[in-house]
């Protein structure tokens, strides 16, 4: 199966190509202007089919094809593959606003295409243990950084979309209440706070880029216990004054841990055997309305 990538950049490099290069049915034909890396890349990972003209990559018969460019560069990449019936596998965001993204979940959806967010910790093994829990009340989602404020749209639809994405993925109930509070200063945002409730659970997305540290965690709590995962792939259970680490498959990559592996299995599966499930095109648009509304919440304030 022919498949396409385009944007060759850190992201490409450390999760896709380590795995499509090594699935046997996938033939993989990459496109990038830069020579230096086209020839890096082939070298590295056995690739011949390479590409420096946008035309021909397009022509070249690919099935599906993953898109890594930088987000601005999304929306006409994204409209010219679904204009070839070409399945589209995306890095989040879609695009920087909810509009553009809605437009493109649109056109995918009517000619039957996918469209595909890469929010691979839906996929992550630990994450989809979160889900195992019964009677939740509280969910907290944490990602932080360090040094890296930014601009209030940046900083949410580059990164806090994981923290949404995440919450909206765990959250047991329809969400009656948003409340966003974020605080920065000469139009960099410094950190966020998210909260959403239901008649019985309460959650809070927290985000700060100047935390000193990269770090990530996720509890799912409920009358009986906390379930805990940090950094998306360490899950412990706390009960009392007990806690208990539930041990990893050592032989399990780092990769199949983060999720990477099986959001991209699962995209080409779909592709294979040609099933478009619709429920695909309604998780992307509610989690980018949603960084949306609270873009648009800390920029009125």
């Amino acid at each position: 199966m022919k498949i396409g990538m385009i944007g060759i950049g850190d992201i490409a490099k450390k999760a896709y190509l380590p795995i499509l290069s090594n699935l046997k049915d996938v033939e993989l034909h990459v496109y990038t202007r830069n020579p230096d890396t086209l020839k890096e890349i082939a070298d590295t990972y056995t690739i011949p089919h390479t590409y420096q003209q946008m035309d021909e990559w397009l022509s070249c018969g690919m099935k599906a094809a993953f898109v890594h460019t930088a987000t601005v560069a999304h929306e006409p990449i994204i409209d010219a593959l679904l204009d070839m019936g070409i399945h589209v596998y995306v890095d989040k965001p879609i695009t920087y606003h909810a509009e553009s993204a809605q437009r493109l979940l649109t056109k995918a959806k009517e000619k039957r295409l996918l469209l595909m967010t890469g929010f691979n910790r839906r996929h992550a093994p630990s994450y989809q243990k979160l889900m195992e829990a019964e009677d939740t009340n509280m969910i907290i989602v944490q990602k932080h950084r360090g040094h890296q404020a930014v601009d209030a749209r940046t900083f949410v639809f580059d990164d806090f979309i994981h923290v949404i994405d995440t919450i909206l993925y765990l959250f047991p109930e329809t969400i009656e209440n948003m409340t966003v509070s974020g605080k920065g200063e000469y139009d960099l945002l410094h950190h966020v706070t998210l909260q959403l409730e239901s008649p019985n659970v309460t959650a809070l997305g927290i985000m700060n880029r100047e935390a000193g540290t990269s770090l990530e965690r996720v509890d799912v709590m409920n009358q009986e216990q906390t379930l805990t995962v940090s950094n998306v792939r360490d899950v412990s259970v706390h009960k009392n004054k007990d806690v208990w680490h539930q041990g990893e498959n050592d032989w399990e990559s780092t990769l199949k841990k983060r999720g990477f592996e099986t959001i991209i299995t699962t995209f080409l599966a779909f592709v294979e055997q040609d099933i478009i499930p619709e429920y695909m095109y309604e998780q992307a648009w509610e989690t980018h309305q949603m960084a949306e509304d609270v873009v648009r919440h800390l920029t009125s304030s």
